[in-house]
């Protein structure tokens, strides 16, 4: 009887722990599907967050200096993950309709053409070009002056981030916007 009684108690005893050690089990996979679904928002917050700083450009009327500051943040992104992230590159295109650089006189305060600058009508440049732009002063700051729209953001299949974007130039006289 008496080893009925501590066979009895050993297996309540042998009961007890599994039952704690199923709890546990469980508890652990409650937990680690808590973290998982945490780590699924922050994620879609941060892809959020990525792109609504460029989609802030994917609109009608932007200036040449706007049109700088999304080449400068592809250029930093790109340069961030070249070599860990080949998903996350980007690409900015952008495209002049007018070939003339123009320079503001500062003593009639009218633009006139610089001579021996010019862009290149139809040609897409894309982010890299901006650095031949700031060769020259005169092409700089009329690259500045000059009115674009966003005519297309695409995002990579996969990691779902803003991953091109392309503008084109709005046809000017005189830095007057011609629709």
């Amino acid at each position: 009887m008496e080893n009925a009684s501590k066979a009895l108690l050993m297996a309540g005893g042998i009961l007890i722990a599994l039952l704690i050690i199923a709890l546990l089990v469980y508890s652990f996979g409650s937990m680690n599907s808590y973290f998982t679904e945490d780590e699924k928002e922050q994620e879609a917050e941060q892809l959020e967050v990525f792109n609504k700083q460029y989609e802030a450009y994917h609109k009608k009327l932007l200036r040449g200096t706007e049109v700088i500051s999304v080449v400068n943040k592809v250029l930093d992104n790109n340069k961030k993950y070249e070599k860990t992230e080949p998903n996350y590159m980007m690409t900015v295109e952008f495209e002049m309709k007018e070939g003339f650089v123009y320079k503001k006189d500062n003593a009639t305060g009218k633009n006139e053409k610089v001579d021996n600058v010019t862009f290149k009508v139809g040609q897409t440049y894309n982010q890299n070009s901006i650095n031949e732009i700031k060769q020259s002063t005169d092409a700089f700051n009329d690259f500045k002056r000059r009115i674009f729209d966003c005519v297309e953001v695409k995002y990579h299949k996969t990691t779902g981030r803003v991953n091109y974007m392309k503008f084109i130039e709005r046809k000017m006289n005189n830095y007057e916007i011609d629709y």
